[in-house]
């Protein structure tokens, strides 16, 4: 298909290359701007403050991410990423629960948020229609008189060879993330505001590296311990390129982990479970510790807003999930490609493009914030209204969490809803629901096995099938 057309993309994070990269195949040219200098090799940078912290790439996204860039899961690989099974290889302590080992068929692939930002930033500036000017501050929406369309991006520049002024464009994705500008922007237009639904959840982390010992875990390439009403911490630590962990702590409320390393090191001591606090006893520190404050989580209904033709909402700028959850990289990389999917029908017409990304994205993000706000809602201090159906699902997930204890399979069946390979409602599958009942008929003879700090390593995996 021939176009005429030019894009511009507010933002170089992932979320932006990633819709870079869909716009490459149907736009002449792309224009990404970034407000932050953009560094050569791998590093957190100022604008993305959650950079230094433990981020889970799920299954679904690098899958989609492999679409877009074929080869990418290989090259990952090839930077050093550890890889393996996420029930087989990795440890799970869940509402009081030490998951059963099992080989789920759920692939793991652990790598840090720098070098995946950073591979994607080299992947699309290699694309001949795409340019990435960083230092680059957008400014404000340009539209036809009558406000129907977009027509350009004003911008500031801070290098000097390049002049301030406007970007034309007939599309422009707003990936500028949870302090994105655009909505005031639009509401100077003329433009109301979208409605946003907001979730208190009151949550901050802290992260710190250490070096990894081929020794440590007996190879296991990490430790999840879930937070729950009674004990409203937990943690992740996670294997990364290099011969490091990321450990990044999570407290709700009151429960915010300490930044220095006695009081880190506290703080992981207290978890319900040894190995955390076990390994930072005696491994090397690599760095001191860094925070993230999560107040609230957001999402802004954009899908029954009035908009101007070719404006295009995207990743944290419509819905900005509790990070705990590890859904952010993923529902961007599925709405990169349902961008692609509606560039592909539009047959060079842009003026529907905008309403056609809206109504189908909103499924991937009804499965994700829905899951996302009924597990915050679990603790009793997050404000917001338990509905008879969210305390029903809590109800239930609590007894695949404990079914998932001594049943390798239903373990697997919650893996492969977290990411995104299996809709919630398989949890309540006849077979998986089955397992979850003769669980809990079993715990009424013999109590479930609970965590204990002298737990010791879980028997070896066995084979179950994820289905």
């Amino acid at each position: 298909m021939t176009t005429t057309s030019y894009a511009v993309v507010i933002g170089a994070g992932i979320g932006g290359l990633l819709a870079a990269r869909a716009l490459s195949e149907f736009v002449d040219d792309v224009t990404v701007v970034e407000r932050d200098a953009l560094p050569d090799t791998p590093g957190p940078r100022r604008c993305v403050p959650q950079a230094r912290h433990a981020h889970a790439l799920t299954t679904r996204g690098r899958a989609a991410m492999e679409e877009l860039f074929p080869g990418f899961t290989e090259d990952l690989l090839g930077f050093g990423a550890p890889n393996g099974d996420m029930q087989a290889d990795f440890r799970w302590f869940i509402d009081g629960h030490r998951w059963a080992k099992g080989v789920s068929g759920v692939p793991m692939l652990v790598v840090s948020r720098p070098v995946i930002e950073w591979h994607l930033r080299n992947l699309v500036s290699a694309l001949p229609n795409v340019e990435l000017i960083d230092r680059c501050t957008a400014s404000g929406i340009t539209t036809d008189p009558q406000h129907r369309a977009v027509t350009g991006l004003a911008v500031s520049v801070e290098q000097e060879e390049v002049a301030d002024g406007v970007i034309a464009a007939d599309l422009i994705i707003d990936s500028s993330g949870r302090s994105s500008m655009s909505q005031g922007w639009l509401e100077s237009l003329g433009f109301p505001r979208a409605r946003e639904e907001k979730l208190p959840i009151h949550l901050a982390y802290a992260t710190r590296h250490y070096r990894r010992e081929p020794s440590h875990l007996a190879g296991d390439l990490g430790v999840g311990v879930g937070a729950s009403p009674e004990r409203p911490r937990g943690g992740l630590m996670m294997a990364q390129e290099g011969d490091r962990w990321v450990v990044t702590l999570a407290g709700y409320g009151k429960d915010e982990p300490p930044l220095d390393a006695e009081g880190f090191a506290r703080f992981a001591a207290s978890l319900p479970v040894p190995e955390v606090g076990a390994l930072i006893a005696g491994a090397q520190s690599l760095d001191d510790g860094v925070r993230y404050r999560v107040p609230a989580t957001v999402r802004r209904h954009f899908d029954s807003s009035q908009l101007p033709d070719g404006y295009i909402p995207f990743g944290d700028t419509v819905c900005c999930f509790n990070p705990i959850y590890g859904q952010g990289m993923t529902v961007a990389a599925l709405e990169a490609l349902t961008l692609r999917q509606c560039l592909r029908g539009d047959h060079g017409d842009h003026s529907l493009v905008t309403k056609t990304f809206l109504r189908r994205t909103r499924r991937i993000l009804d499965e994700a914030w829905d899951m996302s706000c009924a597990t915050d809602l679990r603790m009793p201090f997050v404000e917001g209204k338990r509905t008879a159906r969210i305390r029903m699902i809590n109800a239930y997930v609590a007894r695949v969490h404990r079914a998932a204890a001594t049943d390798p399979r239903v373990g697997a069946a919650f893996l492969r809803v977290i990411n995104l390979l299996a809709h919630p409602t398989s949890l309540a599958s006849p077979p998986t629901l089955a397992r979850v009942l003769r669980a809990q008929r079993a715990s009424s003879v013999h109590r479930p096995r609970k965590i204990s700090r002298s737990s010791a390593r879980p028997a070896a995996p066995v084979r179950c099938d994820a289905r």
